[in-house]
């Protein structure tokens, strides 16, 4: 996360994400560290987090094949149910969270690619338009895994205030930042469901890199207009590193014919952290991110 993402406690979750955006969505999760923001809580594993639910309206299609119906049953028997009192223990909303991922990636998949086609079909001609699928995306992937972790909590007779008042205890007794890393890391492992297509070398990745420190220095105003138009409302403030996240992948498919689960792939090798030239990239990378949310929230940061 870096040293750059603690400087204010209460934006944890517009900048908690800027490693995810900046770096593809993908080093943030394998590279993040501890910072002291993070509450150590005893009794308790400090590497357990769960994920804050938006609430919106999409309602992805529904799965009804008898393949999922066999995966949902296996789903919901894998997950040990446990209560605190009035609440349910931080084990099982972690359990709820990572299965749910299971019973998403179809869904996922299909949303993925057809938003994908179409928003870089009109990106150059119609960017209003383009931005607002943008958005659209990055809020039916939420609701989609919202929808799937609802309908294992309905199995499981957990109502949908108690899971959401277990959640909120969760955060209110030190674990806000740690919601938003299992958040990213959900984002993150729900993308296996799409295959990787080409093989790109290392150096390419670097190059790819270096492309997008030039976009973010730049501050096209494509980025400029997602970050106001989400800043404007907390709730949707969390959507920021997601959506920007989305735009740097539509540049960088656009230049380099590159997609995401492509670079997943190769940086699945955490020895490429170790080359010095690809520590500096990342750490250029964060704080043009970090630059670039500064220069729309000035007294915000």
């Amino acid at each position: 996360m870096g040293s750059t993402l603690s400087k204010k406690q209460g934006k944890v979750m517009v900048f908690g994400g800027l490693g995810l955006a900046a770096l593809v969505g993908v080093t943030l999760i394998l590279k993040s560290k501890p910072t002291d923001e993070q509450v150590q809580t005893k009794g308790e594993s400090t590497r357990e987090n769960v994920k804050q639910i938006s609430q919106k309206s999409y309602q992805p299609k529904e799965s009804t094949n008898q393949g999922y119906d066999q995966l949902f049953q296996q789903v919901v028997r894998s997950i040990s149910v446990e209560r605190q009192g009035q609440l349910i223990s931080i084990s099982t909303i972690t359990q709820i969270l990572e299965k749910s991922l299971d019973l998403a990636k179809d869904d996922y998949s299909q949303i993925t690619i057809e938003n994908r086609k179409q928003r870089r079909a009109i990106r150059k001609s119609q960017n209003d338009q383009y931005q607002q699928m943008v958005l659209d995306y990055n809020e039916q992937v939420e609701n989609l895994l919202e929808k799937k972790q609802m309908e294992i909590c309905d199995f499981l007779q957990i109502k949908e205030t108690e899971f959401q008042d277990s959640v909120m205890s969760l955060m209110e007794r030190g674990f806000y930042q740690q919601f938003f890393m299992i958040q990213a890391s959900i984002r993150q492992k729900i993308k296996d469901s799409l295959p990787s297509t080409k093989e790109i070398t290392f150096e390419m990745l670097k190059q790819i890199i270096k492309f997008q420190i030039q976009v973010l220095k730049q501050q096209p105003q494509e980025l400029k207009q997602i970050i106001q138009n989400l800043s404007a409302n907390q709730e949707t403030q969390q959507l920021i590193p997601l959506a920007i996240n989305t735009i740097l992948g539509d540049l960088v498919y656009e230049k380099f014919q590159i997609e995401e689960e492509d670079m997943m792939k190769i940086l699945q090798n955490q020895a490429y952290f170790t080359d010095i030239e690809m520590q500096q990239a990342m750490a250029q990378l964060e704080e043009a991110m970090y630059m670039l949310m500064a220069s729309m929230g000035g007294d915000q940061m």
